[in-house]
């Protein structure tokens, strides 16, 4: 008998551990870098791809790692308790040096989210792909309803643009 693939992630979990796309979850297993294989549920019958859940944290570790801890500048004030300094963690830097790793921190924080989520507030038109994101309804609806006369879109070279407000008018 073969292995017992219960305990395998799917793709779906697969990409929502390691916090991306499902596509690059089927990338990621082309490149040897996920182990997966092909599991017949046994409730449903249906096949699913599955993946090694030890390979699906390491590359989230990878892709995301821990954030080192956030740590105070040391104060030149004794504290009340002498105990109290032998238990605290001081870093001795400048005011400005930290408030510089502050500001880079979070500048680099606020890129890493950008990546995956939409700006939909800043534009009047989205993608088909954003809003699909948006409205939370499948691609494929949305062109359904545009093909329906529903939901009006425009076509650009680059693909469909959907006004933010027929959205909401949904």
């Amino acid at each position: 008998m073969g292995l017992d693939y219960s305990t395998w992630l799917t793709k779906q979990q697969a990409a929502d551990a390691i916090g991306v796309s499902t596509k690059l979850v089927e990338q990621l297993a082309k490149e040897k870098k996920l182990q997966s294989a092909k599991w017949k549920r046994p409730e449903s019958g249906a096949w699913v791809s599955v993946y090694h859940p030890d390979d699906v944290a390491r590359e989230r570790k990878e892709r995301n790692p821990d954030a080192p801890a956030f740590v105070l500048p040391a104060t030149d004030e004794q504290p009340e308790d002498p105990d109290a300094q032998t238990n605290a963690l001081a870093v001795r830097q400048s005011p400005g040096e930290f408030l510089q790793a502050l500001a880079a921190a979070v500048e680099a924080t606020s890129q890493n989210s950008q990546k995956h989520s939409v700006r939909t507030a800043e534009r009047l038109f989205l993608t088909l792909p954003e809003a699909a994101d948006y409205s939370g309804l499948p691609q494929a609806h949305l062109r359904r309803s545009m093909a329906e006369g529903k939901l009006t879109g425009l076509k650009t070279g680059s693909g469909w643009r959907i006004r933010r407000t027929d959205l909401e008018n949904l």
